[in-house]
């Protein structure tokens, strides 16, 4: 039985305190707040709460009975009727305008409205009509997760919880989570840390705004990828930083770049980057580039942000070890998502830093969140512990092989030449050329015309006309024959 939130300043101030009370239950009815069939407090318990005369709540009562709205039921209370009047019924006084009260908002709000520019964008990830093969990447294949195994894992913490996790836990995260996730970056990732040097956090986005936080302010010089990780972007735009584009190219950062910009009057205070796989290009900081970066950033004080989003995925080569597993000066912060790997879902991710800034990021926290959750932490910790998420990633990583392989000799078949060179070694996403008689724009609009959904890269750079003429393409969450007929389609839409 819900609670009621009774407004009795609904309505003028001369109209009957018995009639505001049954206008407010009838909004709320109206607007689905209680649903139909739903048992409503008694007259005596509602009056109560009001701290007004039981028959003025009875009185109420008999009005929306009358109406339609509620019904009672001998020897059981009153409830929302299941079948309510058919004829609209406007509720008493003005609706909300959301649009200008947005505006009167923005127009209060001591930060500029120039803010919400920067930050608010379409979002990505939104379905559109008329798609029924969708190739976002970043995606991983949900039909393949362990969902059984997972579900058994879940149920046993659930079993074995503990009275202390049903407190605020620690704003850390898990100590057992932050153990496992430490012994598994030193083996795959080569990164020597304890936990103490591990913070949980809800996603590597908010990972990357707390750190970026910490180290970056109003009008301070940041160094970033161009092109680059939206959701960089708009965490350092939305700082305030004023950002300093890094080129790419085959061999990842440019340092020449990093080399100018460190040796200006006012350093950066940091430098984004994904160096295991490039936002979104997919190349790899070559070896030579990633020391010297760190001895740039060692010699003039900033620090390397190193965003890790899903360098599981390689399938050439050997695995390159992480920057963070090379620093020996301490200068490198390394953010890491569940996302790709488990399901994005589970919204669990982590940093790694020195302690000091592991401890100052959870102070920040506090203002945010307070802590991550505590059932998720502790089964994604036994999943890991006990051998399952590396069996996982070695399967999915076979899985996503051949899917790759599938895309490219697809691709090779229906569209000689539009593979883009060099293909990139790991990650979840191809790019393809598209033809020279189309733009990006027209290229894109005739694929969701197909049915299909591309991603423009476009947008990842800070000037989009310096964009090649190119698209992505995500092959991880999609069935092999999906593949197929996706490359089919854009082959016919293309001509």
């Amino acid at each position: 039985m819900p609670d009621l939130l009774v407004d009795l300043e609904t309505g003028q101030a001369q109209t009957p305190l018995y009639q505001r009370i049954a206008d407010s239950i009838r909004q709320d009815v109206l607007a689905g707040r209680l649903r139909r069939g739903e048992r409503v407090p008694s007259t005596r318990s509602l009056a109560r709460d009001l701290r007004v005369n039981r028959n003025t709540v009875a009185q109420a009562f008999e009005v929306l009975i009358a109406e339609g709205f509620l019904e009672g039921r001998h020897g059981s209370g009153t409830f929302v009727a299941r079948e309510l009047p058919h004829a609209p019924f406007s509720p008493q006084g003005p609706r909300p305008n959301l649009t200008r009260l947005r505006r009167v908002a923005l127009a209060n709000s001591p930060t500029p409205p120039a803010f919400y520019a920067r930050i608010m964008s379409p979002d990505g990830l939104a379905p559109l009509p008329g798609i029924d093969i969708d190739l976002r990447h970043g995606v991983p294949d949900l039909q393949a997760f362990p969902l059984r195994l997972w579900r058994r894992i879940v149920g046993h913490q659930l079993l074995v919880a503990r009275r202390d996790r049903m407190h605020y836990g620690s704003a850390y995260g898990l100590v057992e989570l932050r153990k496992a996730i430490a012994a598994y970056l030193g083996r795959a990732r080569g990164i020597d840390c304890t936990h103490r040097n591990v913070l949980i956090t809800s996603g590597s986005q908010q990972g990357l705004w707390l750190t970026a936080s910490l180290l970056a302010g109003p009008s301070d010089r940041v160094m970033l990828e161009d092109p680059g990780y939206l959701g960089a972007r708009s965490v350092l735009s939305s700082l305030g930083a004023k950002i300093v584009p890094v080129p790419v190219d085959v061999e990842g950062a440019s340092v020449a770049a990093v080399a100018r910009a460190a040796t200006e009057p006012v350093t950066p205070k940091l430098l984004y980057l994904t160096p295991s796989h490039q936002y979104p290009t997919g190349v790899t900081l070559s070896a030579a580039r990633r020391m010297e970066l760190l001895e740039l950033a060692a010699r003039h004080g900033f620090v390397i942000i190193e965003d890790d989003y899903d360098s599981e995925f390689r399938y050439e080569g050997r695995p390159v070890r992480a920057l963070a597993g090379i620093d020996s000066a301490g200068v490198v912060c390394y953010v890491g998502s569940f996302s790709k790997v488990m399901y994005p879902g589970l919204r669990v991710g982590y940093v790694v830093g020195p302690q000091w800034l592991v401890d100052a990021m959870v102070a920040m926290r506090w203002h945010v969140d307070f802590m991550p959750a505590m059932l998720e932490s502790a089964a994604l910790a036994q999943f890991i512990e006990e051998g399952h998420f590396e069996r996982h990633l070695r399967r999915m990583r076979a899985l996503y092989a051949q899917k790759r392989e599938v895309l490219v000799t697809a691709l090779r078949r229906h569209m000689p030449g539009a593979l883009a060179a060099p293909l990139a070694a790991g990650g979840m996403k191809l790019a393809v050329n598209v033809p020279r008689h189309l733009g990006r724009d027209e290229a894109l609009h005739r694929a969701a015309r197909a049915g299909v959904r591309l991603m423009d890269p476009g947008q990842c750079y800070l000037d989009p006309a310096r964009a090649p003429n190119r698209l992505l393409m995500g092959f991880a969450s999609l069935p092999a024959d999906r593949l197929e007929e996706a490359v089919r389609r854009i082959a016919a839409a293309w001509k």
